[in-house]
């Protein structure tokens, strides 16, 4: 599930419909979620940073004359200040270093007008998992087993987990080097603060993926 279809779930693109707008895909990889929105946009910019992904990019769209689509970092976007009226991003953020963040919200908090809105698809826990330990439990083993390389999952993590062990937020952090650990929709929360950002709304798909509106404070 990717944001296109995310994004028509909630109807989010049709709010865009009557607006000479300006749509950018942060990590757009082959373009794939531009496609429901590239009619009623003014121009649609994609940003990668694998080259074979924008040649792949503007092959498709070689025929949409308002779409283009540049390789570079999404944490330096080049980019006129207030000039974006949306910004979508599938399943990229839990690929960018936490203590990148704050660095690529603030690019996004620059860019986007007053009224702008992100729209995000991604992996992130749902829920307080502090506060509900048996349901992080249940997720932090599905994701082990389903986002881990399999040769790594079998022979140095599942020979090590314990059955019947509940394991918690806590338990990860202590067991966990800091660059593998799951975050949650609260550390989002927090990293949005620093740089005047905020999530405004959220449509659970899974307990640890979900469709997350951002908007300026």
């Amino acid at each position: 599930l990717d944001v296109s279809q995310t994004c028509t779930m909630a109807g989010t693109h049709r709010l865009f419909i009557w607006r000479a707008a300006r749509n950018r895909d942060l990590g757009c990889g082959w373009g794939k979620s531009l496609q429901p929105f590239v009619s009623h946009f003014l121009s649609a910019l994609g940003i990668d940073t694998s080259q074979e992904n924008i040649a792949q990019a503007k092959d498709t769209y070689k025929h949409n004359d308002n779409v283009s689509f540049q390789c570079g970092s999404i944490q330096n976007l080049e980019l006129s200040a207030e000039s974006v009226d949306l910004i979508i991003s599938s399943l990229v953020l839990h690929q960018v270093e936490w203590n990148e963040q704050a660095r690529l919200f603030e690019a996004v908090k620059q860019v986007l007008k007053a009224d702008g809105e992100m729209i995000m698809a991604d992996e992130i826990i749902l829920f307080n998992p502090d506060a509900s330990p048996e349901k992080f439990n249940e997720v932090y083993r599905y994701l082990l087993e389903h986002t881990t390389p399999k040769e790594v999952y079998e022979n140095h993590i599942k020979p090590y987990l314990q059955e019947g062990h509940i394991y918690t937020w806590q338990d990860m952090k202590e067991n966990t080097s800091p660059e593998y650990w799951f975050h949650s929709i609260e550390d989002l929360k927090t990293t949005l603060q620093k740089v005047r950002l905020k999530l405004v709304e959220v449509q659970e798909i899974t307990p640890f993926f979900g469709l997350l509106k951002i908007k300026h404070q």
